[in-house]
């Protein structure tokens, strides 16, 4: 009884690891369990595991993750989670502006508080020299509503 045992082709051993074990169990026809069995007997990490090297490591927050998941051939995503998970800070891109840039060190006088609300938080955003992520995210913080734009008034949104 059972399933007839699946014919290993030099080909279907080469895929191994190469994709999801469910994925490759569907186009052979077989479960993804026998290809986990075969896959886990000859060795072969599966699919988007990463085993971590020592360079790979020590390349961690010195060059931007999108860079080193590109030459590493791995998702961004796996190379943030390592490097969140070693508690490592991610590198800035040669021409951007550092987390410690001007948003992150401005500080909120109550001159600048009172604008929030006031306008679109991209006018906002305009007026004090920040992103409209930044007075969007310090407007929610205060719970200040949103301000009309001049699109919601009927008005020329181009003004």
């Amino acid at each position: 009884m059972g399933r007839p045992s699946l014919a290993w082709t030099d080909e279907m051993l080469a895929l191994l690891g190469t994709d999801k074990d469910s994925v490759l169990a569907e186009r052979w026809g077989t479960t993804a369990k026998t290809v986990n069995l075969k896959r886990n007997a000859l060795g072969i990490s599966a699919f988007g595991h990463v085993l971590w090297t020592g360079e790979m490591l020590a390349c961690l927050g010195k060059e931007v993750d999108a860079e080193l998941a590109r030459r590493f051939g791995i998702s961004k995503a796996s190379v943030i989670a390592k490097r969140q998970e070693l508690s490592i800070a991610p590198a800035v891109a040669s021409g951007a502006v550092p987390s410690t840039s001007h948003a992150s060190r401005f500080e909120w006088t109550p001159k600048a508080v009172a604008l929030l609300g006031t306008q679109s938080d991209a006018k906002v955003a305009a007026l004090l020299g920040l992103s409209r992520l930044t007075v969007y995210n310090a407007r929610v913080s205060r719970g200040i509503a949103p301000g009309r734009s001049a699109k919601s008034e009927g008005g020329d949104v181009t003004g």
